[in-house]
């Protein structure tokens, strides 16, 4: 598989996922360990304790997202290394340079995604 991309667009994009990836890692950092755990304090009312519960959900919905990204990206950066990154991974056709400029830790192309939702919504609609 030849990549139609040339060098400065790869390497642009190395660039911009490592500095995702970056800024990822350091919001996760920025996230306090104490924003996970319930303290003795917060669970003297029954509202508190709800109130603690539904944030902490949130922590860790976040974080759950924070670590699906930097999953994403490492995978884009190591097809860098490879030399597939930009490659439909269901077609195998390149995906569109926009795309990739918006999203560049994208694995399919955007026929191929929307292709892949309606599927998914039409088993979740059954």
């Amino acid at each position: 598989m030849a990549n139609k991309f040339d060098d400065n667009f790869i390497q642009a994009q190395k660039k911009k996922l490592i500095e995702l990836k970056n800024q990822v890692l350091n919001s996760m950092k920025n996230t306090q360990v104490e924003d996970l755990q319930i303290s003795p304090e917060d669970s003297s009312e029954d509202g508190d304790l709800a109130q603690v519960v539904i944030s902490q959900n949130v922590s860790f919905g976040l974080r759950e997202r924070e670590i699906k990204r930097l999953r994403e990206i490492d995978v884009a950066l190591r097809k860098i290394e490879e030399g597939t990154y930009g490659f439909c991974e269901v077609s195998e056709e390149p995906i569109e340079k926009k795309r990739l400029e918006k999203m560049p830790w994208a694995r399919l192309s955007l026929e191929a995604a929307e292709e892949i939702e309606r599927i998914q919504g039409f088993r979740t609609a059954i």
